[in-house]
């Protein structure tokens, strides 16, 4: 199977919603149906910078409680308005990060910027130009790399179903999962987290997306689901996976 060929397979399923693409978790999926267009996009901007360092679904799990004990929270304005010690104590409840100092800090520089610059309002950012010029405006906060920078690129363009141009420019973000599911599929010789490997994954997804005529989008929410949900570890379990 070519990696052009996988990619369709996968989107084609997602698109479906068969198999264990039937119950969709990805992180857009969270975000409470309540909130307007504006508390959508805040929701997205501080769930996923903590996307790193702690397992997703217990990252998710928690934002919603949090938000439903707290609706207010996920504001620059009332982020900071808290002490660090209140901050603090409502990260390490709900959301739980690894890195609590960072955690703290990067709420609190974050929402200063996302204030200062784009009035406190995360779709401001997509305003910006085309679709390479507003990611690396999404680069310039605080801990918004290549891996959750692009999480929350994405997860901005589908919630707001964004239609930006060159957008097939910007690479998917591509985490431990992704890599690993390209090497069991022989598609990459290593699954090693390495900076060269790690672009390599990326430049071959995006390459395949292309010559399959499939979205990117989709198929970087499918390949997420499969690696974290499905928990492949040889070709035959994602083969198995990908034939329900």
């Amino acid at each position: 199977m070519k990696p052009s060929e996988f990619t369709k397979r996968v989107v084609e399923l997602m698109e479906r919603r068969e198999g264990i693409f039937a119950n969709r978790f990805n992180v857009e999926d969270w975000v409470p149906t309540d909130l307007d267009s504006k508390g959508k996009a805040c929701f997205l901007f501080f769930l996923t910078q903590l996307d790193y360092a702690i397992k997703s679904t217990l990252l998710y799990e928690g934002a919603r409680k949090l938000y439903a004990v707290n609706p207010k929270f996920f504001t620059a304005e009332f982020i900071l308005d808290l002490s660090e010690k209140e901050l603090t104590d409502m990260l390490a409840k709900y959301l739980r990060p690894r890195y609590i100092n960072e955690a703290v800090f990067r709420y609190k520089a974050n929402s200063r910027k996302l204030l200062d610059l784009y009035q406190g309002d995360p779709r401001n950012i997509f305003r910006a130009g085309d679709a390479p010029t507003i990611l690396k405006k999404v680069w310039e906060f605080r801990g918004f790399g290549p891996k959750t920078g692009n999480l929350f690129f994405r997860s901005m363009v589908t919630t707001f179903e964004m239609d930006l141009a060159n957008i097939e420019s910007v690479l998917p973000p591509v985490d431990i999962h992704d890599v690993r599911i390209a090497r069991l599929m022989d598609f990459v010789d290593s699954d090693q987290m390495t900076e060269r490997n790690v672009r390599l994954v990326k430049e071959m997804w995006s390459t395949a997306c292309r010559e399959a005529h499939v979205n990117w989008l989709i198929f970087d929410k499918a390949l997420w689901l499969l690696g974290s949900i499905g928990k492949p570890t040889s070709k035959e379990d994602i083969l198995r996976l990908l034939n329900p």
